[in-house]
């Protein structure tokens, strides 16, 4: 997340020798004009120019493939109605579920949250999330921060996990997927992904079996370590809850497939769309660019179909986009009607205030 900087030098033109506070949202460090900037400026380009350059390209590419016009044509054969009802069942579905798994991912010290907080968070975080999904996962830390009155570092280490728990989900999904068909889309990345499922599983047991002194060297240096609090009954809660959570999405791929009359195995499917959501982690513009790609690339439906699917997923990416933004928008306005003065966190015992951490 982009740090602020407030000078506190007397009003005049920056120097290199002019100090800053630069604020993360919990704590304020002390640093020199000259290096907040290049901060900023290197966050910035991460953030906003990477992900933007590579939508625009990989939307160029889809393009020489696949003329506008014949986009344009293939546009007016779907059924636009039965898409829009089946988008916006999927936007809010998605949307329900992951606040119900924010409690399961991000609790410390067996804090206790409402569900409502849980829906606000999840909300508030779609703006970031519209605009690239690193974003959206600092600011759902940050409230989570500030919500528990710990560390932000602490917050976007639990967003780690749940980014290992999420690849191990779709890999593992892709997988068992492949192993229902001898198509030939599927059987070429079978190998991969046997590969990949090990590797995820490898680096799951180093940690489970990580020597104590270890663990005790990195607690030293920093005592909020983001494995206290986690188990493997955590784990396996939050496996099936993710499970339940990418599910909505590939049934909605399967639906979205049938209404566009792209014709699909839905053994390849299944197979094909955990890798897709993959893709839609990689440094995008809301994903726009890697979902429509990974999908031409993984699914290739022939020439004939290939603009009706080019089309189904530009729709599905914006729907997604106008659907969180919505959301996010509404959010943050029943939040000015309610004041946000009834956050509160349990642990059990008794209901307390969120405070900021120290």
């Amino acid at each position: 997340m982009l740090e602020t900087a407030v000078i506190i030098s007397p009003a005049e033109e920056p120097s290199n020798d002019t100090w800053c506070m630069c604020y993360d949202g919990i704590t304020y460090t002390k640093a020199p004009y000259k290096s907040v900037l290049i901060s900023m400026t290197r966050q910035a380009l991460r953030h906003f120019v990477v992900p933007l350059l590579l939508t625009g390209g990989l939307v160029v590419w889809l393009f020489t493939r696949i003329s506008p016009s014949h986009l344009m044509g293939a546009a007016g054969e779907i059924a636009w109605l039965p898409m829009l009802v089946a988008t916006a069942a999927m936007v809010a579905g998605l949307f329900f579920w992951d606040a119900a798994c924010l409690m399961t991912i991000y609790s410390i010290h067996h804090n206790r949250w409402s569900y409502r907080e849980s829906l606000r968070l999840r909300g508030v975080s779609y703006l970031g999330g519209c605009i690239n999904y690193e974003l959206g996962q600092a600011a759902l830390a940050w409230g989570l921060a500030r919500l528990q009155g710990c560390g932000i570092m602490r917050m976007l280490s639990r967003s780690v996990l749940l980014a290992y728990h999420d690849v191990f989900v779709l890999l593992s999904a892709s997988l068992f997927g492949s192993l229902l068909t001898n198509d030939p889309r599927v059987t070429r990345v079978r190998p991969f992904l046997v590969i990949a499922v090990i590797v995820a599983v490898v680096i799951a047991l180093f940690f489970k079996w990580l020597p104590q002194s270890i663990r005790d060297r990195y607690r030293r240096t920093d005592s909020e370590s983001f494995l206290d609090g986690w188990s493997i009954g955590r784990s396996s809660r939050l496996i099936l809850m993710r499970i339940v959570y990418f599910g909505i999405l590939v049934v909605y791929a399967l639906v979205a497939l049938r209404i566009c009359e792209v014709p699909m195995d839905p053994r390849v499917a299944v197979s094909a769309m955990p890798l897709v959501l993959l893709a839609d982690g990689l440094p995008s513009f809301a994903g726009l660019g890697t979902r429509e790609t990974s999908m031409q690339l993984l699914l290739d439906p022939g020439r004939e179909r290939a603009p009706v699917l080019l089309a189904m997923s530009f729709f599905w990416s914006t729907g997604l986009l106008t659907g969180r933004m919505a959301i996010a928008l509404v959010t943050l306005w029943l939040g000015r009607i309610d004041g946000n003065g009834s956050a509160a966190v349990t642990d059990g015992k008794e209901a307390v205030p969120p405070t900021r951490a120290e």
